[in-house]
């Protein structure tokens, strides 16, 4: 079935055209019986006479793929990559700052799936060297506790 005012192909049994907003009629090959007059046709009447006709137009009906991209933010990336530089692996910290610094750079030029694979990849380095940290400190106190306690017991 096509529409009447763009044919276009439509659903079979449809009342009104999804792609121009037309209203279709009830029956396939039937006229409309309250047909909508067209306002655009009206605008290039040179009749002077004021137009008091009601116009009702059903809006259409808009199927895009597209979709606003979501601003990223790439501060939380930064702060905890600098707290990771600090704190816990200096390496790991460094290249989680490197990544997080070019989110910003990829959303002012408007590359939204480079800031992604920046967010994602600044992500994993500041796991990881929180990770690494953390198994360090956890590996320097064992060490530490033992050695304390191996030299407390030779002074008694």
């Amino acid at each position: 079935m096509n529409c009447i005012k763009c044919y276009r192909e439509i659903p079979e049994g449809s009342r009104f055209c999804p792609h121009c907003g037309a209203q279709q009629p009830d029956a396939p090959g039937a006229e409309t019986t309250n047909a909508q007059p067209d306002p655009q046709a009206d605008m290039n009447n040179t009749n002077t006479q004021p137009d008091t006709r009601n116009y009702y137009q059903t809006p259409p009906v808009y199927q895009s793929s597209y979709e606003p991209k979501k601003e990223i933010n790439w501060v939380p990336y930064l702060v905890l990559s600098i707290i990771s530089l600090v704190c816990c692996c200096p390496p790991f910290g460094i290249v989680g700052i490197v990544y997080a610094a070019k989110i910003n750079n990829a959303m002012n030029t408007g590359d939204y799936t480079e800031a992604e694979r920046c967010t994602r990849l600044a992500k994993i380095w500041i796991i990881v060297a929180f990770v690494v940290g953390f198994f360090a400190q956890l590996i320097f106190g064992v060490l530490t506790y033992f050695g304390i306690m191996g030299s407390y017991y030779y002074y008694y």
